[in-house]
């Protein structure tokens, strides 16, 4: 945590891992970037956690439900499938063509329409997490999913000015 740039209070996050077929080992790379997902349906929480063979296993290291409880699903030192492979800037200087070796990922629970909101708790959540991962890395920029795979449409109708408004208040 030599990057830390200032302490925060230590969140309540339930321990909810996932199956160890559904993540990596421990992270070569520190956390460079936070990449924020939606759901995209509802019983995350199970599907995250599920040990049934997948095709495309996926892991996140956070869940983050409609009433703000915060899941750990993979620790911030190992490395969940989340974010897919491809190249973000700057923001890689090692060119590592994995983006889940350095990046942190939440996912919020949400339908993905555009149309399902963002409550204020789970909103709330997510800034009090971004915030302590902040405290322990340093700033770490945030990015939607879609920014850095453009396949993807996650998270639709986010509004992300509240979230940094919620941000700051965190600091």
């Amino acid at each position: 945590m030599e990057n830390a740039i200032f302490q925060t209070p230590a969140l309540p996050i339930v321990d909810a891992p996932a199956d160890g077929a559904h993540f990596g080992g421990r992270r070569i790379w520190p956390p460079r970037f936070v990449v924020l997902h939606a759901t995209g349906g509802t019983n995350s929480l199970q599907w995250l956690r599920s040990s049934s063979p997948l095709s495309n296993p996926v892991s996140v290291h956070r869940l983050i439900t409609k009433d703000g409880t915060i899941y750990k699903i993979v620790g911030d030192d190992d490395t969940a499938w989340h974010a897919g492979y491809g190249l973000v800037g700057t923001i890689n200087p090692d060119k590592v063509p994995n983006l889940n070796a350095y990046s942190l990922g939440i996912e919020l629970e949400n339908l993905n329409d555009g149309q399902d909101p963002y409550p204020p708790a789970q909103l709330a959540a997510c800034a009090a997490q971004i915030a302590e991962w902040w405290g322990n890395y340093g700033f770490l920029p945030v990015l939607g999913h879609a920014q850095v795979d453009g396949r993807k449409t996650d998270p639709q109708g986010f509004d992300w000015m509240a979230l940094w408004r919620q941000v700051w208040k965190e600091l």
